[in-house]
């Protein structure tokens, strides 16, 4: 687990309530305390400023809200983290009440990789009970067609409705989508009305692990 000084975290939430950028205040107080490049990213996930952190907290939704709703679903985020989890990659309870992989894991995922996140995704969504479901890929990202092609077949041979896509807009394409959009992206957390941490949810009610908080 990923030690950062008290002190740091202070300063970082003091800077953003101020207005500064995030990528020039978490420089500073790396630099100040010497942060390695793990420790400052765990900084840039996972810490807000008390106001910012209110508004995404006022956002999120609960298990019972899914019951026959329209969830649109961040799907190469929501399968990275419970991926992750999995993986025992480090995962933290950031200061906006989501959870987020703080790692520099990107950019590519394989079959291996999704199918066993995705095999615990779906029987919770079959346990949630949205009234449909839409899961949205980076059209950028490697293979992002193969999965969302897989992950469509998948979703026809259970109970769920709902579909897969690819978008070069993800986030723009998640906010479309859903009634409910399941993510732990701050941009897309920002301009949604209302957010589930989907991932988070497997996380601790599937698997049972604890998310330490930042």
């Amino acid at each position: 687990m990923l030690s950062v000084r008290r002190e740091a975290v202070e300063d970082l939430r003091y800077l953003l309530s101020r207005g500064y950028g995030r990528i020039s205040a978490v420089k500073f107080v790396g630099d100040k305390y010497v942060l390695d490049k793990s420790q400052r990213l765990l900084l840039y996930r996972g810490v807000y400023p008390p106001k910012g952190a209110s508004i995404h907290q006022r956002k999120i939704v609960g298990p019972a809200d899914i019951d026959q709703s329209i969830l649109s679903i961040d799907g190469f985020n929501v399968l990275w983290t419970v991926d992750g989890a999995l993986k025992g990659r480090p995962l933290y309870l950031c200061d906006d009440g989501f959870v987020r992989d703080i790692s520099a894991i990107h950019g590519s995922i394989t079959q291996g990789d999704i199918s066993k996140p995705l095999e615990l995704i779906i029987v919770v969504l079959k346990e949630l009970n949205p009234k449909n479901v839409h899961f949205v890929f980076d059209r950028l990202i490697s293979r992002s067609g193969e999965i969302s092609h897989d992950v469509k077949q998948l979703l026809s041979s259970t109970s769920l409705k709902g579909d897969a896509s690819t978008a070069a807009s993800a986030d723009f394409e998640v906010l479309r989508k859903g009634e409910i959009v399941a993510t732990s992206d701050s941009i897309i957390i920002e301009k949604a009305s209302r957010a589930f941490d989907l991932a988070a949810y497997i996380i601790t009610k599937q698997l049972r692990l604890a998310t330490p908080k930042i």
